[in-house]
């Protein structure tokens, strides 16, 4: 596997858009091990390329480096692995682009001002010029409770 990609790898950098100048623009190397399965793979993949078959925006350099184009290609056929492989590459992509958008959004929210107070609301002193009589003499006995248990009070 290893092998077949570097021989895509090569065969489609020696020439770029030459070598894939239609059926005929690759030309099978002429080695002691030739594998026609491969020549007969980098000729659709040229040929695909040459007719504009090949999804929007889609790397042929990159993606012949990709063992698992090959994996596709084998299990789907060419234009189908192609397609699969350039639309796993899209969702890829959108999933990293949208951890970046929520990761940045949480970002923004850390560096917002924070109350000190803690959202909870303080009792305020009590008013003791204005309380009725009848609340005066509850605190009066609230207060001789807590001194006869022992307790101390804070006015």
């Amino acid at each position: 596997m290893r092998q077949n990609r570097t021989k895509i790898e090569q065969a489609l950098s020696g020439g770029g858009v030459a070598a894939a100048q239609g059926a005929g623009g690759y030309q099978p190397r002429q080695s002691a091990t030739q594998d026609v399965e491969f020549d007969a793979l980098v000729r659709e993949l040229a040929l695909m390329y040459q007719n504009g078959e090949m999804p929007e925006g889609f790397d042929l350099q990159q993606a012949a480096g990709d063992p698992a184009l090959m994996e596709l290609i084998q299990a789907y056929g060419t234009e189908a692995g192609v397609r699969i492989y350039a639309a796993e590459q899209r969702a890829e992509q959108s999933e990293q682009s949208a951890m970046q958008r929520v990761s940045a959004q949480v970002r923004s929210r850390n560096a917002m001002p924070r109350s000190s107070r803690g959202g909870s609301t303080t009792a305020s002193a009590p008013d003791y010029r204005h309380m009725s009589s009848e609340s005066f003499r509850e605190l009066l006995q609230q207060l001789k409770k807590t001194a006869r248990d022992g307790g101390r009070t804070r006015l």
